[in-house]
């Protein structure tokens, strides 16, 4: 796959920003055309998006299925069913003293956007983000991760039998690209990543004053109270943890359980993990790669390093580098210090933490980062509540 020139990147940027006044005057019939030309063109691509990903990371039919191709077309439904309110001037009432005035809010497009998608989930990233942004009649270079080449040439196939380069412009690069492109003056930055990389794009969009919007990580807590339907939580856990390899950025990070649970939590982990992928994972049909040899190696520290302090592994551990496989592991207390107590792991690793009380649990997730997710399972309203209002993250679930 060769990677977009730099002239080309200025070419582009250069037909999205005078096209988008003309591209912002488009009416909801023709941004909804659009939006039916790409469904179809998705729907045509389902067997070429499922190879493609199972090139870049072994990933399943089912998996694609489930977290890249269905959601995106349920993205779609949603938007195309929506778009005429949306755009509708909202009218709003006036206070008191205008009584006289008459106040409406009209929503218009951004302009010129920038997307910016990681190679975690390839297809459905690009896609829904790019849907948003076309809708709302603003112009798109998406900027697609370097580290899945198939789906990448899938994507820009879709884009090119859709939209208009000047519309919608597929951009391919690694590090030299990425920092040319956020040199441009665009209306509206979308990334998704790390924080380490969002402050680079952050600071990049201040210089020129764009708007932004950063979705990154973080150290996501599963809490699991002892009044909780303990089978069913861990079901949910290992689906949550382990699909994509534990590569989703709103995975559970590690389990925060109540120290009364532990013996039977322990228990019930190992069982349904062997009853999910087998006694073989690395066979299973149903559990992905890592990406590449830099995550490999990334996720193998952290399992050497627990190795080297004899933390206990009740089950997992096992690596092939050749395959870029991990295999489902599940450790009990790491001591805090560790690097996986530390880092957001971003693979097929769950690290189990106990409190005594709910105090505790909420001192333990406090010491940290605030998360991008927080997961809870328990049948005690007042401990849920607990732990919701005493914490702070970007999402809570509760009992799913």
């Amino acid at each position: 796959m060769n990677y977009t020139s730099i002239s080309e990147i200025h070419q582009q940027f250069e037909a999205q920003r005078q096209f988008k006044e003309k591209n912002r005057k488009l009416s909801l019939e023709k941004r909804l055309s659009g939006l039916q030309k790409l469904e179809a063109n998705i729907l045509n691509s389902e067997k070429e998006i499922q190879d493609a990903l199972y090139k870049d990371f072994k990933k399943s039919n089912v998996e694609t299925s489930i977290t890249e191709f269905s959601p995106t077309l349920n993205e779609l439904k949603f938007v195309q069913e929506n778009l005429h309110k949306w755009m509708k001037p909202q009218k709003v009432p006036s206070p008191l003293k205008y009584l006289t005035l008459r106040g409406k809010i009209l929503s218009e497009p951004k302009g010129n956007s920038l997307i910016i998608t990681p190679w975690n989930y390839p297809f459905f990233l690009p896609m829904t983000h790019s849907i948003s942004s076309l809708a709302a009649g603003n112009t798109v270079m998406l900027k697609l991760s370097e580290l899945t080449p198939n789906i990448n040439l899938v994507i820009e196939k879709i884009i090119k039998n859709t939209f208009l380069p000047e519309q919608m412009k597929v951009i391919f690069g690694s590090v030299e690209e990425t920092t040319e492109i956020l040199k441009l003056k665009f209306d509206h930055i979308h990334f998704t990543g790390s924080p380490k990389v969002g402050k680079i794009v952050m600071e990049a969009a201040s210089k020129n004053l764009s708007d932004i919007t950063l979705e990154l990580g973080g150290k996501s807590p599963a809490v699991i109270d002892a009044d909780s339907d303990l089978k069913s939580a861990v079901k949910s856990l290992i689906w949550g943890k382990f699909v994509n390899a534990g590569q989703t950025c709103i995975a559970p990070d590690y389990i925060l359980a109540d120290i009364s649970i532990k013996t039977e939590l322990e228990k019930i982990l190992k069982e349904e993990i062997q009853k999910a992928f087998g006694d073989e994972p690395q066979n299973s049909k149903d559990f992905a790669r890592i990406i590449n040899q830099k995550n490999f190696k990334r996720i193998t520290e952290y399992i050497e390093e627990l190795k080297n302090l004899n933390v206990p592994f009740l089950c997992g551990g096992n690596l092939n580098e050749n395959e870029l496989y991990i295999s489902p592991t599940v450790v009990s207390e790491p001591p805090n210090e560790t690097k996986i107590m530390q880092d957001e792991i971003f693979g097929p690793i769950l690290p189990l933490i106990y409190f005594e009380n709910s105090e505790d649990a909420v001192k333990q997730i406090r010491s940290k980062e605030k998360p991008l997710s927080l997961y809870i399972f328990s049948k005690n309203n007042h401990f849920i509540q607990k732990i919701i209002s005493e914490t702070s993250s970007g999402s809570v679930c509760v009992n799913d």
